[in-house]
């Protein structure tokens, strides 16, 4: 059902549905990680990761197998300055293309690669336990999914509902958000500690109808360029 949240006041239009079916109840970025031992330079962005330094050194997830990589690979294939060159210097540097995030932090954590391509939170709370790793908000910009909250149609409780995604969108919701490790969505609320706040985050994003519509023909190419 339509709800639109007092609280939404505090959250950026780009994280709600325009009739407010749903809304984001968190935001995870999506960087670059990197095994502090074995990196002399961090990568600036996307970018530096086609360079010779990197070469045999990357790992990042399939398109074809994370809902999350398919988004990515949509955005940055349309992102100017990246492309679908970008991924063919990815795949000349000879990336390792894996299936999920998981396997990219285990192969960069046990040092299998010097760096990945990964969502935030499972950089930086291996960071946060001492694992010598960092993780980097690319400078092209970020891209950014969300967990969204919604109430389904049916319920016979909406009073109970509102009440609830009220909370999850307020300060103190969002509060309990950063204290489990993400990124609140809501402005003004301080993020974990390495985490950038949703006002210190440049989201790359684009029209999510077209990525919806490209998505199919978005894989296929992917999959013909890697094999």
């Amino acid at each position: 059902m339509s709800y639109e949240s007092p609280e939404l006041s505090g959250i950026k239009s780009d994280y709600s549905d325009a009739d407010h079916s749903y809304t984001g109840t968190k935001i995870i970025s999506t960087g670059i990680i990197i095994n502090t031992g074995m990196v002399k330079k961090a990568p600036a962005g996307y970018h530096d990761l086609t360079g010779a330094e990197y070469k045999d050194q990357l790992v990042m997830p399939s398109p074809l197998y994370s809902g999350a990589a398919a988004y990515n690979l949509g955005v940055l294939t349309r992102t100017k300055g990246l492309g679908w060159d970008f991924y063919k210097a990815l795949k000349a540097n000879n990336v390792s293309v894996q299936k999920g995030n998981g396997t990219v932090q285990k192969a960069v954590l046990a040092g299998q690669k010097s760096c990945g391509i990964i969502v935030d939170y499972m950089a930086l709370r291996e960071k946060a336990k001492g694992s010598p790793v960092d993780f980097i908000y690319p400078s092209e910009g970020s891209l950014t999914v969300t967990e969204p909250i919604g109430i389904v149609k049916s319920t016979k409780k909406a009073d109970l509902a509102k009440a609830f995604v009220d909370f999850i969108l307020s300060a103190d919701g969002q509060q309990a958000t950063s204290e489990i490790g993400y990124t609140p969505i809501r402005s003004g609320v301080k993020a974990p500690e390495g985490f950038k706040t949703v006002d210190d985050i440049k989201n790359l994003t684009y029209d999510l109808p077209e990525l919806v519509k490209t998505r199919d023909s978005d894989k296929e190419q992917f999959s013909k360029l890697f094999g």
